[in-house]
């Protein structure tokens, strides 16, 4: 069952090795390296090879558009919500709840990225919003008061969730274990329904006005109505074509449209609030010190709290990516929706994307040198 979980990320996957290959080469890689890189290239989709790219260019045509076609930016408006459902289904559908019997097996796990992810990382990022954000930036004469708040609220949503989807592909690059990290993806996917509303009312409440209801609205739209489709759809599909036609047929094919709907999205919001970023250019590396920050501190601390407890390289490391990639999809569809009249506060969101592939990659190579020096020692 693992091994056919694995499969359904082949083409996410392959995106990610073609940069990681490529990283590898750059920081002193080999000849068998760029033979690697040829081979991988050859085969990834335009749209996984480039993404990075793509999200820039969207970004670029979105502002356009606002500019010059401010009315069919306001039709294409209409297409948000179905974006961002889009967005975050097919993750669901690779998630298969009856792995949470796994977890029996696996207690102590589920309990430390339960720690982490709800009891750690929503309070980290707030307290690094608040450095930055109340303190630094605003004594330097950086950033106006007005907009410091609205880019914390924007880092805040970026820490109320864990990520689901990906979180699986930096695990297998990191020679992580796979079959445990499956386990730790459906408790998350399950868990943040409840708490992303609760830690939103809480941390983002203490400074602004929210509504508690629409957040939650948000939360069941556009994560407990894919979750319910995605289990369903998967189970259906399981029983009338068989796992294997799901894992490399269908899945596959709903990678494709995931990233689709993501710079479809990315166009519509920028053409419709992205004179924000026109207007405040600043905001892109001033968001960016404390995801980094956050990135490196928490994946180092869960490692080094894993490792003192005992665990090898294998689940420590899995650990530590479960506990640190976020969810930047449901922070984006809160930010559109439940903070709609702050426009500042969804443009905030879109770093996460930008920033969090490279901090990743960076985090699997750190994690894969790690590795080496404790086979040196053992050995």
């Amino acid at each position: 069952m693992y091994a056919d979980e694995e499969y359904s990320y082949h083409q996410i996957n392959r995106f990610v090795m073609y940069i990681f290959i490529y990283l590898d080469i750059m920081l002193g890689g080999n000849r068998k390296g760029r033979q690697a890189l040829s081979e991988n290239e050859a085969k990834l989709g335009w749209i996984e090879k480039l993404l990075a790219v793509w999200i820039v260019l969207c970004i670029v045509i979105g502002l356009a558009m606002g500019k010059y076609l401010p009315d069919l930016s306001s039709n294409l408006g209409v297409g948000i919500p179905i974006g961002l459902f889009l967005m975050i289904y097919p993750a669901m559908t690779k998630i298969e709840l009856g792995e949470l019997r796994e977890a029996l097996k696996s207690k102590r796990q589920v309990a430390i990225i339960a720690f982490f992810n709800y009891a750690v990382n929503p309070f980290l990022l707030y307290a690094l919003g608040w450095a930055f954000f109340e303190k630094i930036l605003p004594y330097l004469g950086l950033i106006t008061p007005e907009t410091a708040r609205f880019l914390w609220t924007g880092l805040i949503l970026l820490g109320v969730a864990p990520y689901i989807a990906m979180v699986l592909v930096w695990t297998d690059l990191a020679k992580g274990n796979g079959a445990l990290g499956i386990v730790l993806m459906v408790w998350n996917s399950i868990i943040q329904i409840i708490t992303t509303p609760l830690y939103i009312a809480l941390l983002v409440g203490t400074y602004i006005t929210i509504d508690i209801t629409l957040i939650g609205q948000s939360v069941l739209l556009y994560l407990g109505l894919p979750l319910l489709f995605g289990v369903l759809n998967r189970r259906e599909v399981i029983k009338r074509k068989g796992a294997n036609w799901l894992n490399h047929r269908l899945l596959p094919y709903f990678s494709k449209m995931q990233l689709l709907a993501l710079l479809f999205t990315m166009i519509v919001m920028f053409s419709l609030k992205g004179g924000v970023i026109i207007d405040n250019p600043n905001l892109i590396w001033q968001m960016a010190i404390p995801i980094v920050l956050f990135f490196f501190i928490l994946f180092n601390l869960v490692d080094f709290v894993t490792r003192r407890m005992g665990y090898n390289y294998e689940d420590s490391v899995t650990m530590g990516f479960h506990c640190t990639g976020r969810n930047f999809e449901l922070a984006i569809a809160i930010a559109l929706t439940a903070f709609a009249s702050l426009p500042m506060v969804a443009v905030s969101t879109v770093v996460g994307p930008l920033i969090e592939i490279p901090v990743m990659l960076t985090l699997v190579w750190l994690a894969l040198r790690r590795r080496d020096k404790i086979r040196m020692k053992v050995g």
